[in-house]
């Protein structure tokens, strides 16, 4: 990441090292009261204290979180962050007493007002980056905020067991340090560069639910910004989620005290910052949600096989390291999509609107830890099970909302290493209507590759006994498959033609292509009704025999080409 040394980005260096300072204060000090309070009140309280921590460090941000993107909307970003970092110092300063006293709540209203100042800090922090960096690096710094941020969760989860290893428990020393890491926020704070104010008209709402209501109601106008919005927030569900359970699981499955429980979500966080870079590397000069949608069921994944593998300790941190990664994956392309196509006037709100949410999915992270534990009585293990299965319905709906995305990238990055395919012809103009007739719903996927945008018009009669496609998959639709009536026929380019006005190249995928030669007949007069000129793909496909070593497999490769007549090649 060649480009974090160039001297013209020193404000993004200093942003970074703030939130890093905050992140790591956060992490460390939300140990400390949870270790003090254990250590009070005996290891049986530890699902209690450690769902009551959760949902009190929550709740701020559900609070302020829209006050503080209003915020950001209307005055300096540099200048909010400041004043936070100031905030946060007079904080760790009465949390010194509280923790010296072992003041349950004094402990717990410090926990809440850490927590509030960070709900303020969180919309400047990324609604700024876009006005530090140029557009094509905010996915990179973006890896980089998320690397330093998890790095951070690495250093804070860390440092709180060892202070309270090697100190014998001296959580007032543990406390003094947090006083120590927010001076050094608060200075880093004051090199960041001025920047304009949006000056927007807003103003805070004290019904901040009715003003998240609104922000949402103009982030649907901006295609997918609502499904990053949900994907972002359901990776800190499922953060927080792991991050809780992992204690009472190294105490249960693995036998270890509830600081080495600490000790074990280290290799998670490790993981998140190695796939947050390597999420940025990969998106290159782009955002690419497809990334995020394949990570997402590689989560599901290794939640089963953590909760399958749970008496391993081996085990168990090769899969929190490899949850880690592909969470990284997961989430720096959700964060960038809004960060860029959020309107500028709007940004600070929309991500405020993201943070409320995110905080929502926290709050339930810790009530599902309770439900789960305590009233439903399933051990931590049985509780990453649930949440493999949480994560792949999550997943399914995310995937299907931004399968314009994710088909492109599993073509590209994936299908391509076994069925590669060439074109051989021009590629038809979006205002084209695309005719494929194939056997092989492989062949329709290849299409996503050379098409922008493209829409698949499924009149296949199976496929309408599911409506419900046309909703979930945003890149099928399935239509009807008799064409009598000319106001169906009327309605369906009426359809047709408000996608390709949308910028869609629009495709009619004929599936079973023995059964379909009358349907496709019925389609060519129905088309020659409207003045329509369909173009046709056609292809050919070949074997090419390679070597690996001493093995000599076959590689599928399929010449493509586009043109205005018949053909049933495929």
């Amino acid at each position: 990441m060649h480009w974090l040394f160039r001297t013209n980005y020193r404000s993004f260096y200093l942003l970074n090292a703030t939130q890093f300072l905050g992140a790591l204060n956060d992490n460390i000090f939300k140990l400390l009261v949870i270790y003090l309070l254990i250590n009070v009140k005996g290891p049986s309280a530890a699902n209690a204290v450690l769902s009551l921590a959760g949902a009190i460090f929550v709740i701020p941000f559900l609070l302020f979180s829209s006050g503080a993107g209003v915020l950001a909307d209307k005055i300096s970003k540099r200048t909010i962050i400041v004043i936070a970092k100031v905030l946060e110092l007079i904080i760790m300063m009465f949390a010194v007493v509280a923790v010296s006293l072992k003041w349950e709540i004094g402990a717990y209203t410090a926990l809440f007002f850490m927590a509030a100042q960070s709900a303020l800090f969180g919309p400047s922090k990324y609604g700024v980056i876009p006005e530090l960096v140029e557009e094509k690096m905010v996915s990179k710094a973006n890896g980089s905020m998320t690397s330093f941020t998890y790095l951070a969760i690495i250093l804070g989860t860390f440092l709180a067991s060892f202070i309270t290893d090697i100190t014998n428990k001296n959580f007032v020393l543990e406390a003094v340090f947090c006083v120590f890491i927010a001076i050094i926020g608060l200075l880093t704070s004051l090199g960041i560069s001025r920047t304009q104010p949006q000056r927007s008209p807003k103003r805070i709402n004290p019904f901040f639910l009715y003003e998240i209501y609104q922000t949402l109601k103009a982030s649907k106008k901006v295609p997918h910004l609502l499904t990053a919005i949900f994907g972002s927030s359901f990776f800190l569900f499922v953060g927080a989620f792991t991050q809780l359970n992992i204690i009472p699981f190294a105490m249960q499955s693995l036998h270890l005290s509830e600081v080495g429980g600490g000790y074990l979500f280290l290799a998670t966080a490790v993981g998140i910052t190695i796939g947050a870079v390597i999420s940025g590397q990969l998106s290159k000069d782009r955002i690419e949600p497809g990334i995020s949608c394949s990570a997402g069921f590689f989560i599901s994944l290794f939640f089963f096989t953590l909760s399958f593998f749970s008496s391993s300790l081996i085990c168990t941190i090769m899969n929190l390291a490899l949850l880690g990664i592909v969470g990284g994956g997961f989430l720096i392309p959700f964060d960038s999509f809004i960060q860029v196509h959020s309107p500028d006037e709007k940004r600070g709100q929309i991500i405020a609107a993201a943070n409320f949410f995110s905080f929502i999915g926290v709050l339930f992270a810790a009530f599902c830890l309770y439900f789960i534990s305590e009233e439903l009585g399933f051990s931590a293990a049985s509780g990453f099970a649930l949440m493999g299965f949480l994560s792949l319905l999550a997943n399914l709906f995310i995937t299907g909302r931004l399968s314009c995305f994710f088909l492109p990238f599993f073509v590209q990055k994936i299908l391509k290493r076994v069925r590669s395919f060439k074109v051989a012809s021009p590629l038809p103009a979006p205002s084209d209507l695309v005719i494929l007739q194939s056997p092989s719903w492989w062949d329709a996927l290849l299409l996503f590759a050379c098409l922008p945008q493209l829409k698949m018009l499924l009149p296949v009669p199976y496929f309408r006994r599911f409506p419900w496609i046309n909703g979930l998959v945003d890149s099928l639709r399935i239509v009807p498959t008799d064409w009598a009536s000319e106001a169906s026929l009327q309605h369906l380019f009426e359809q047709i033609k408000e996608l390709q006005e949308q910028g869609h190249s629009v495709c009619l995928f004929f599936h079973e292509k023995a059964k379909d030669a009358s349907l496709v007949q019925s389609y060519q007069k129905a088309l020659g009704r409207v003045s329509q000129n369909p173009v046709f793909v056609h292809g050919i496909k070949e074997k090419i025999a390679r070597r690996f070593l001493l093995i000599r497999y076959y590689h599928k490769q399929i010449t493509l080409t586009f043109s205005r007549w018949e053909s049933s090649v495929f």
